[in-house]
């Protein structure tokens, strides 16, 4: 590499990690009659600026300072796993391949996971120099990289039987060859709740929707937050809203929402009743422990805090909180048992749960794909795949069920058997701008900015926008 590509690429990622961090980092709260409200909520244009300079650099000098070709020698493996307890699992992973690899390192490009869900996972390929492998939601993003030619057909030089492991439709396979690899099945939207305080009120997880607010209301009538949420980002409480709309209407209708010409209607929308119904039910602030409309401030980081922190009775995120709870338990910051329902559909509604498939990719321009690919082999194998298993992981082998003893991690396995009908969340399934409307139509019935009545006008003129642009 050369010193000026050296001093491009280093600026260009320090300023998405410097700046990532800094417009994704917790709130800090001060307290007043109203409840918490968020203190260090800077405007965000030095990220964004800093975040639109790492692209200029990337493209504007990707071709002057171009690098030599990559080496065999080092593989660059970019992933979004940041907790203590998912990195040992790639730690030990990687001591053991390069052990039986010798003269080939691994170099890991460890990323904040909402910098690379929005723009970091196209930015690495800016650059002369991409991951050799990369982490990936399957669907909009996985088929993007293999439309642009940023993936490597992994078919030649997987070992024989070794895509036969995995559950049928969880590898993705198009144009005679294998493009990823699965490293988790994830549900998206899961009611985590304190076990404790169930246990001490005499409560039990809902049935129906409907049950849910009914619970709602008591953990208020006992002045206790009965969910604590941040969606300051958009993805979590949209991705909870997809479920809610997948119940009321069906994935296929869903999908075609997100299609380019479809008209929504007012029925189509029916199911987003739930996000306004948990508003008014007082169900996402309480005086004195959240502000009305501190779910548009905070970041998901931030509810997860007040949730582990024993400040509300549930909280709604994906299966991927169990790595949260392992690490807050065995730092003894945990106080309380959790417990976890999923999402209650509404009396005749269908039983819909959201849920997306991640895993991995190799970068068409690697110098060493045995390599790359041996690794991922040992990554997905059972030793490792058991220890993803213990922190709630869902892998998608066909042998999974045998990983773990872990009571939370096959309570998932049975709600994502028991739910017949998938939708994935948009922003991984669909164009990020047509995502993008839903989010801001679920994050202002949550704030109460929007009206139910206004969500099929609002969606329509923002799909007509993008056509507009081809989009």
């Amino acid at each position: 590499m050369t010193p000026a590509r050296r001093f491009c690429s280093e600026i260009t990622w320090g300023i998405i990690g410097r700046f990532g961090k800094q417009l994704y980092a917790p709130a800090t709260f001060d307290s007043n009659a109203h409840g918490l409200q968020p203190t260090n909520m800077r405007p965000s244009w030095p990220a964004l600026i800093g975040i639109a300079l790492a692209g200029l650099l990337a493209v504007v000098f990707g071709d002057r300072l171009r690098l030599a070709a990559p080496s065999p020698d080092a593989l660059r493996f970019a992933h979004t796993f940041t907790t203590e307890s998912e990195r040992a699992i790639i730690e030990a992973a990687i001591a053991e391949f390069e052990a039986g690899h010798p003269g080939v390192r691994i170099e890991q490009n460890i990323l904040n996971s909402e910098v690379y869900q929005t723009i970091g996972w196209r930015l690495q390929f800016r650059s002369r120099q991409p991951p050799d492998i990369f982490f990936l939601w399957d669907g909009y993003k996985s088929g993007y990289a293999i439309e642009h030619e940023w993936a490597l057909d992994l078919n030649p030089y997987l070992s024989a039987g070794f895509v036969e492991q995995f559950v049928p439709g969880t590898v993705r396979a198009q144009d005679d060859g294998i493009w990823f690899l699965p490293q988790s099945v994830d549900i998206c939207s899961l009611v985590w709740f304190n076990r404790n305080l169930f246990t001490e009120h005499g409560w039990s997880p809902p049935a129906t929707f409907e049950e849910w607010l009914e619970l709602c209301a008591k953990a208020r009538a006992q002045n206790i937050l009965p969910l604590a949420q941040g969606n300051r980002d958009l993805w979590p409480m949209g991705n909870f809203g997809a479920e809610l709309a997948g119940q009321a209407v069906g994935p296929e209708r869903l999908n075609q929402l997100f299609t380019r010409g479809v008209e929504p209607t007012a029925l189509d929308l029916a199911g987003l009743q739930g996000l306004a119904a948990l508003r008014e039910e007082g169900a996402l602030d309480l005086p004195g422990v959240l502000a009305p409309g501190g779910i548009g401030s905070l970041g998901d980081i931030d509810a997860k805090v007040l949730f582990l922190s024993g400040r509300s009775a549930m909280h709604v995120l994906g299966s991927w909180f169990v790595a949260d709870i392992e690490d807050a338990r065995a730092k003894g910051e945990l106080r309380f048992e959790v417990g976890v329902f999923p999402v209650p559909s509404a009396q005749g509604e269908q039983n819909v749960m959201g849920a997306v498939t991640t895993g991995y990719m190799v970068s068409r321009q690697t110098a060493n794909p045995e390599a790359a690919v041996a690794f991922l082999e040992l990554l997905l194998s059972p030793k490792y795949q058991a220890e993803f298993a213990r922190l709630g992981g869902l892998s998608a082998r066909t042998d999974a069920e045998a990983f773990t003893t872990n009571p939370v991690t096959r309570q998932l396995h049975e709600f994502l058997a028991a739910a017949p009908l998938k939708v994935p969340p948009p922003d991984t399934a669909y164009r990020p701008e047509q995502a993008q409307i839903f989010y801001e139509i679920c994050a202002d019935l949550l704030t109460g900015k929007l009206k139910l009545k206004d969500a099929t006008t609002r969606w329509r003129e923002g799909k007509l926008a993008l056509s507009g642009k081809g989009l």
